[in-house]
């Protein structure tokens, strides 16, 4: 297959699956030896995850190189998301008495450091994100000793940040995972709320599918 059909396959499925207008949030597609590039900013973190698992689902294609980056709810500078990253983490219990580093490029965060457990890489990872002006996070948080991960560990870091967002009430969602793939059942209030309860589950470290279905009850 041509590298201009592979593109148009690709912006096909884009603006079919995840209904991304492309002319208003174009997102810039080009190969690189049979991997795709893809650059850009698209409105919420399940647009820019669920892009690259169509992207990477192309026959022929050895790999993606992930530059897309979420429009970030605020307009910040690096300096102020770093402040807001670290005093999430200081006020976070389990956290505050972790040397956690913190970079910022661009709103494009990197935390780094050493952490006792999954569920505090999980937890920082979430509350970086929740940053305003956070486009991006990798998470570079090293585990020592090194711990086995399960879906029942997805399940539970997926709920804890359901329990912390403001934006959703958790009483009325149900997770359930299986080979890391995260599915939401129950109620959401708004279309909002079903939306934040979906960046929620993203967010999470190791997910790779979220399946949103839950119903919006007004």
């Amino acid at each position: 297959m041509q590298g201009n059909d592979v593109m148009k396959i690709i912006k096909a499925s884009l603006g079919k699956e995840l209904c991304i207008d492309l002319v208003k949030h174009p997102v810039h597609i080009k190969m690189e030896n049979n991997a795709i590039l893809m650059e850009g900013v698209v409105e919420r973190i399940a647009h820019k995850k669920r892009a690259l698992l169509i992207t990477m689902s192309i026959p022929g294609i050895s790999g993606v190189i992930d530059r897309l980056r979420v429009r970030p709810a605020k307009e910040m500078g690096d300096k102020e998301i770093k402040n807001h990253i670290h005093d999430a983490f200081a006020e976070e219990p389990t956290l505050n008495n972790i040397p956690i580093e913190v970079e910022v490029n661009n709103g494009i965060v990197d935390i780094e450091g050493t952490v006792s457990s999954l569920s505090h890489k999980r937890l920082a990872g979430v509350l970086a994100w929740w940053v305003p002006g956070s486009t991006d996070v990798i998470n570079s948080l090293e585990v020592v000793p090194p711990e086995e991960d399960s879906d029942d560990e997805i399940t539970d870091a997926v709920m804890l940040a359901l329990e912390k967002d403001k934006l959703v009430n958790h009483s009325s969602i149900k997770v359930t995972t299986q080979n890391y793939v995260v599915t939401l059942t129950g109620i959401a209030h708004s279309e909002p709320e079903k939306n934040a309860a979906e960046d929620d589950a993203w967010y999470i470290w190791g997910v790779n599918e979220v399946v949103n279905r839950l119903k919006v009850v007004r």
